[in-house]
């Protein structure tokens, strides 16, 4: 007997949404389907991704829309969809969620899944819309966390079950590192307006002023690149700051590895793949306090919460984590068993798996 086929939707540019994605099919979920990957955005697909479907051998196709053009688009995906005669289809949010409710119209065996990545609090009239209609007419919504849930079902009403299924971390391919350098800062994300790395970069020139050797090391790509350059020319911290544009998946891991403290600057999260990653390497981790975050660190005890869009916090947390260093380490090893206990790969390919039969 044919394995059931899915299809998962996902943003063909920089994202979280292929750091959800690939570690699922090569899990167990992988073994027990056929998947399919639609990349689909403005940008063209991440070469990288491309890459990764070619070694793990998994076909893919690609649909690019114009802003706010979404006609064409929805054709192609259709087809896509006539062609591969899928079981089920997971849609990380974006807006083919509509043709693939107009597809499962006429083909009710096959299963619908919405994916909310997108912060509640920063959807604009496009991702509310999408929402609700999820809402409605889906076999189900998936948040990242309880809180998530909460968020939704508080803003707004649900026909269809919601799932809660957190990001899952491989464990094993992050390390611990002996005699890390406390002095080498390092923030990886996609450059956008919800990463605040304009008040990184203030809090960098603070720290500068007391540990004149510290180093920042900023990986990633997107919209706000270039303006973060200048920010950094304008502060005069340009040249203690490294950016490493965009890293694949060996290089993030040697990111991690040379890095001494791991910071994410940002106004906005559902649930940070990078902080997981980062806290399974055992680094001290330091991000905002915004309400996503502190679901997944606790303030001192897995990581540090600086207050949100406050540099000087920022600032002093990061003097914190240097000057206590020995205790720092400790926690980011504390911080690595809770990746372990709570945000495996293993749990999120089994609620998958389990939620993907159960319709079939």
């Amino acid at each position: 007997m044919d394995k059931p086929k899915v299809i998962h939707v996902l943003y063909s540019g920089l994202g979280g949404h292929a750091n959800v994605v690939f570690p699922l099919i090569e899990s167990s979920f992988g073994d027990n389907f056929i998947n399919h990957l639609v990349f689909f955005g403005i940008e063209p697909s991440v070469n990288a991704y491309l890459k990764k479907c070619e070694s793990l051998d998994i076909d893919f196709s690609e649909i690019r829309k114009k802003p706010k053009q979404y006609i064409r688009s929805f054709g192609q995906f259709t087809e896509t969809l006539r062609d591969l005669n899928p079981d089920t289809i997971i849609v990380h949010n974006s807006e083919l969620i509509i043709p693939a409710l107009q597809y499962k119209k006429k083909h009710p065996n096959c299963s619908v899944y919405y994916i909310e990545h997108q912060d509640n609090n920063t959807k604009g009239i496009t991702l509310n819309f999408l929402s609700k209609y999820a809402l409605k007419r889906s076999d189900g919504v998936i948040c990242l966390s309880e809180n998530f849930k909460d968020e939704l079902l508080a803003k707004y009403k649900s026909k269809v079950p919601i799932h809660v299924i957190s990001n899952g971390i491989d464990i094993g391919k992050y390390k611990t590192v002996e005699n890390r350098n406390p002095l080498v800062l390092g923030m990886a994300s996609r450059m956008m307006q919800t990463k605040d790395h304009t008040n990184l970069l203030k809090a960098f020139k603070i720290v500068l002023q007391k540990h004149p050797e510290v180093k920042l090391e900023i990986a990633g790509d997107g919209a706000t690149y270039n303006a973060v350059i200048a920010l950094a020319h304008e502060l005069k911290v340009i040249d203690a700051v490294n950016f490493l544009g965009f890293l694949n998946d060996a290089e993030m891991i040697d990111f991690y590895n040379r890095i001494g403290i791991y910071i994410l600057a940002t106004n906005s999260e559902t649930m940070s793949t990078a902080i997981l990653q980062a806290m399974a390497c055992g680094l001290p981790v330091i991000t905002s306090d915004i309400k996503n975050n502190a679901a997944i660190l606790e303030h001192q005890k897995t990581g540090w919460l600086y207050k949100d869009r406050n540099s000087v916090d920022l600032a002093n947390q990061i003097n914190f984590v240097i000057e206590n260093f020995d205790n720092s380490i400790k926690v980011g090893l504390d911080a690595r068993e809770e990746v372990k206990q709570n945000y495996s790969v293993v749990k999120m390919a089994e609620r998958y798996t389990s939620l993907v039969k159960e319709k079939l």
